[in-house]
């Protein structure tokens, strides 16, 4: 459970620089022959089979695993590939069961959660609250009693999932459990028999080699020079098979020409230094592409190397900040000083479909804010460090519209977009702050909503959100001062004249300074509390028209009768002037005869 303050909040995290790692991956499609397609398909099958069957061995093995087993695994498969590609295969199995233990914790520390969470609710009587806790009870009998039933179903599973954790057992399927489950359910799955084969068949075969650096242009079992050339090293098998179109060393030569079109440049110049580049050949829809991953030299700060240097430079030239919602990101624009200039700005975004558009979003969003960026002149953009729990017990509430909720927040690429801005913005030369995004929505409709708002323009609650995102990346609290407000007639007023109390008590603010900047299209926070002073928008309103003021004039005329030209309509041109203001008499003498009145 997060920590909490003496006030019951969560004590927030410090803001952070994301830093990159400083890896790249591009992709471009290879136009395979008939022959490259032939032996690119039987390569994929070979190792993926040997992969298969390394991973089945490393998963039985569990905790038990010991570097002796390593390098047995290792010899077994080299007799049947060679010693780059076992490498490359035992490698791979050791990480893929390293990552389905994390999940495995991550799943089991999930269900605990839930546990105790529907054990809190159930502790507090229906209908009301625990007033020790403040926790909420469900709210009928009904909704009560199912939840005893999932929390009797919970209890099972995590206690399936600790035994397998204890034991040091994963489940992993290779090419997907989803995809799999199609093959069970094929009505549901909405394509024939001979698709899924396809779609199964790409998912489980695929050609792995890691670079090594130093070796001819960063990798010996798949190799590309500079100018395109693909050349693979093919197992002894099968290059008896293939022996006429392969040289002595079992290495055959493709006839498609590899063209990265994005980060070339780089590429090359990692190719040509022979430093370590790993490639991956995919099969998918039909089609072949190859995927190549390096770390170029100039790879730029790595994270914990002088953190505080790396933010001070960051915050030089003032921020951007950003509130990541469902379909559109809400961004403002802060000073150096923590104060929105101008209007904010909105970017609408839509991340149904499948994978490969919902990464076309994130790359549109990245690149439209890296625009705006650029165009303000800020150097950092701040973002929040957001990880939805979209579990059942913990996110939203029950019925449809708890689903429909829960839908749409587990359909925000939090992960995806956070580190593909950080990748994307580094290249362009800004930084990135990541922040806790607890109370960011509230605190910035408590403080920004209303002064941040105009008669003609309404600020919403994300877009005053993203102004207490961008102030935290800065360091500054969400309020618009740093120390508690003082009440109006205490502190403020002492020394102040009567006349100078009463004017300020009619509207005018002066302990929270607004919002300012030398620059075009500023923002300025309304000066005005409760009603405004006579300068503000709608005074001419509040005051008596001049047509009105002129119908009550008495005579417009001058003492001796004669009328001054022009006068009409005019108060400041008539000498003499009575009027009635709550059953007084109010003689107006212009002239420093003076004034008079009776009751």
């Amino acid at each position: 459970m997060a920590e909490r303050s003496a006030s019951g909040l969560r004590v927030l995290a410090p803001p952070r620089v994301a830093v990159p790692t400083g890896a790249l991956t591009v992709r471009t499609r290879l136009r395979l022959s008939d022959r490259d397609a032939v032996i690119l398909r039987e390569l994929a099958e070979w190792l993926s089979r040997l992969a298969a069957r390394d991973l089945a061995e490393r998963v039985t093995l569990g905790d038990r695993h010991t570097a002796a087993d390593f390098a047995r695994r290792k010899r077994e498969l080299t007799a049947l590939a060679s010693s780059r590609w076992a490498g490359t295969i035992t490698r791979g199995s050791n990480d893929q069961w390293q990552l389905a233990r994390r999940a495995q914790t991550a799943h089991l520390e999930r269900l605990t959660a839930e546990i105790a969470t529907i054990e809190r609710r159930l502790a507090a009587p229906v209908g009301g609250r625990d007033e020790a806790t403040r926790t909420k009870g469900y709210p009928t009998r009904r909704v009560r009693a199912a939840k005893q039933q999932r929390l009797q179903s919970l209890r099972a599973r995590a206690a399936r999932v600790a035994s397998d954790a204890a034991a040091g057992r994963v489940h992993v399927v290779r090419g997907g459990k989803d995809l799999l489950r199609d093959r069970l359910r094929p009505d549901s799955a909405g394509r024939s028999l001979e698709e899924w084969r396809d779609r199964w068949w790409e998912a489980r075969n695929r050609i792995e080699a890691d670079g090594e650096a130093g070796k001819t242009y960063g990798n010996q079992s798949l190799r590309v020079g500079p100018r395109g050339d693909v050349l693979v090293k093919l197992p002894a098998a099968l290059a008896e098979r293939h022996r006429e179109h392969c040289d002595r060393f079992g290495r055959y030569t493709l006839d498609a020409r590899c063209r990265f079109a994005y980060r070339a440049e780089e590429w090359r110049a990692q190719v040509e230094a022979h430093r370590a580049v790993g490639y991956t050949v995919r099969f998918s829809g039909g089609r072949c592409h190859l995927v190549a991953s390096f770390t170029p030299a100039e790879a730029g700060p790595r994270a914990g190397s002088g953190d505080e240097a790396l933010m001070a430079a960051a915050l030089t030239g003032g921020v951007l900040g950003i509130d990541q919602n469902a379909d559109h990101l809400a961004v403002w624009r802060l000073d150096t000083h923590g104060n929105p200039v101008g209007r904010p700005g909105r970017i609408d975004a839509d991340y149904r479909g499948p994978a490969s558009r919902r990464d076309a979003q994130v790359r549109h969003l990245c690149a439209e804010l890296i625009r705006e960026a650029r165009r303000f002149g800020v150097t950092a953009l701040v973002v929040e460090g957001l990880g939805f729990d979209t579990g059942r017990e913990r996110c939203g509430w029950a019925g449809r519209s708890g689903r429909r909720f829960r839908s749409s927040v587990a359909g925000i690429p939090t992960a995806r977009f956070v580190s593909r801005l950080v990748a994307m913005a580094h290249r362009a030369g800004l930084a990135v702050v990541v922040v806790d995004p607890a109370y960011t929505s509230r605190w910035g409709a408590q403080h920004w909503l209303r002064s941040t708002s105009t008669t003609r323009r309404k600020t919403s609650r994300h877009e005053a959100s993203a102004v207490v995102i961008g102030r935290r990346g800065q360091g500054l609290g969400a309020r618009r001062r740093a120390e508690k407000s003082v009440p109006r007639g205490k502190t403020e007023e002492a020394g102040r004249s009567h006349r100078e109390v009463r004017r300020r008590r009619a509207g005018t603010e002066t302990h929270r300074p607004a919002a300012h900047d030398s620059g075009p299209g500023f923002l300025r926070a309304p000066t005005t509390a409760d009603r405004p002073e006579d300068g503000a928008r709608d005074a001419p309103r509040r005051r008596t028209p001049t047509a009105v003021q002129a119908a009550q004039d008495r005579s417009g005329q001058l003492a001796g009768g004669t009328r001054v030209p022009g006068a009409e309509g005019r108060l400041d041109a008539t000498p003499g002037l009575h009027m009635t203001a709550r059953g007084r008499t109010l003689e107006v003498c212009t002239r420093g005869v003076g004034t008079s009145t009776s009751g």
